[in-house]
C-alpha cells in the first residue's frame, strides 16, 4: 500500500522542519508514495525553509496557495494525491517514528476500515516536560454503531493521526469547504456514516498547543458543534435522542476550558447550559468541583486529575470496557 501525505502550513516556520523530518524518518518510510505540502499564504519564512526541504527530499512535492484556508488546502492536496492512502499531517504537529508502521499494520489482515487513527501527545513546551498522553475513544473495523457514537462523543479524531483509504474519500467526499473550522469532525460524521474507523493503540502524534491555534479556545467552536448536531438530526433523525447529550457534552467541555484560562464567570455560564442540556453528566459536576478550586490549587489539582482521568480511560480502553 503507498501513502500520499498531505501536509498544510501556514506561517509555520519553526515548526515544519519538524514535522516533515518526522514523516521522512518513519519506520515505513518506503511505504510513502509523496509528502504533498501546501503552503497557504505564509507570511514567514516557511516558503524557504520548505524549498530547502524539498531540495534535501525527493518525494515534497510543493503547493502554493493564496490563504485560501485549511479545508480548501487539504483538499487541493488530495486532488494531487496518488497514493492508495492518504496521512494528513498539519505542519505544527509530528508523528512519533512508528506511527505509519502500525496503522499500516492495522489496514492488513482483512480490516475493513476506511479510517485509521490513534491517541495523542498533548504538549506546548519545546522539551515535552508538560507532555500529556490524551486517549481518545477506541473504534473498531467491527462496529456496528461509529456513526452514533461518533456523534454523541464528538471525537477528538484529529486529522493529524488520521490514515484514510482513497476509496473512501472518493465515496464520502472531500472536508466541506463552507466550514472554515470543524470541518475534520464534519468530514469523519460522513465517514461514519459509511465506513467503519479502526483504533491504533499508543500515541502516535504529537500535537502543539500554541497561541495560532484554531481550536486553542472551544467556546468559540460551539456555534459550529450546535450547527452540526442540528443539520444531523435533520439528516438522519435517529440520532434526535441523541442530540441534547451531545450538546451537553460540547458546553461542559468549552466551559472547563473557560475555567482553565482562567475565565470561571464565563465557565461557570457555560457549565450551567450544559447542565440544561444534560443534567444527568457527570462530568458537569466534575467541572463544576475544579471551577471552584481555589486559584493557586486550581493548576496542579486540574493536571493531576487530567492525568487520572486519561489514565483510567486507558486502562478501560485496553480491558475492552
Amino acid at each position: 500500500m503507498s501513502v500520499s501525505v498531505i501536509m498544510t502550513c501556514h506561517n509555520e516556520e519553526r515548526f515544519i522542519v519538524q514535522a516533515v523530518e518526522s514523516v521522512i524518518n518513519q519506520t515505513a518510510s518506503s511505504h510513502i508514495k509523496e509528502i504533498i505540502i501546501v503552503n497557504d499564504g505564509s507570511m514567514d519564512g516557511s516558503s524557504e525553509v520548505i524549498a530547502s526541504l524539498r531540495r534535501r527530499e525527493p518525494r515534497v512535492h510543493v503547493l502554493t496557495t493564496a490563504g485560501i484556508g485549511l479545508p480548501s488546502a487539504r483538499n487541493l492536496a488530495i486532488r494531487h494525491a496518488a497514493g492508495d492512502l492518504i496521512a494528513i499531517l498539519d505542519g505544527d504537529d509530528f508523528w512519533a517514528e512508528d506511527k505509519l508502521e502500525r496503522q499500516l499494520a492495522a489496514l492488513g489482515n482483512g480490516c475493513k476500515a476506511g479510517l485509521v487513527y490513534g491517541d495523542f501527545v498533548d504538549f506546548s513546551a519545546p522539551d515535552l516536560s508538560d507532555a500529556l498522553h490524551v486517549a481518545v475513544r477506541r473504534y473498531r473495523a467491527d462496529q456496528c454503531d461509529t456513526l452514533p457514537t461518533y456523534f454523541l462523543l464528538d471525537g477528538p479524531i484529529i486529522p493529524s493521526s488520521m490514515v484514510m483509504r482513497r476509496e473512501m474519500v472518493e465515496d464520502i467526499g472531500l472536508f466541506n469547504e463552507a466550514f472554515r473550522v470543524g470541518e475534520d469532525t464534519e468530514f469523519c460524521m460522513r465517514a461514519a456514516e459509511r465506513w467503519t474507523f479502526q483504533h491504533v493503540a499508543e500515541a502516535l502524534v504529537y500535537k502543539r498547543r500554541h497561541g495560532s491555534n484554531i481550536t486553542r479556545r472551544l467556546d468559540a467552536l460551539l456555534p459550529v458543534a450546535e450547527r452540526l448536531t442540528r443539520e444531523w438530526v435533520m439528516r438522519r433523525p435517529e440520532l434526535t435522542h441523541f442530540a441534547r447529550r451531545r450538546n451537553g457534552r460540547l458546553y461542559a467541555k468549552a466551559g472547563n476550558d473557560c475555567v482553565a484560562q482562567g475565565e470561571k464567570k464565563r465557565g461557570a455560564r457555560l457549565l450551567i447550559r450544559a447542565m440544561w442540556h444534560d443534567p444527568l453528566s457527570w462530568r458537569v459536576y466534575v467541572y463544576f468541583f475544579l471551577c471552584a478550586l481555589p486559584r493557586g490549587m486550581d493548576p496542579q489539582v486540574r493536571r493531576a486529575a487530567k492525568l487520572l482521568f486519561y489514565r483510567a480511560l486507558r486502562k478501560d480502553f485496553a480491558d475492552g470496557s
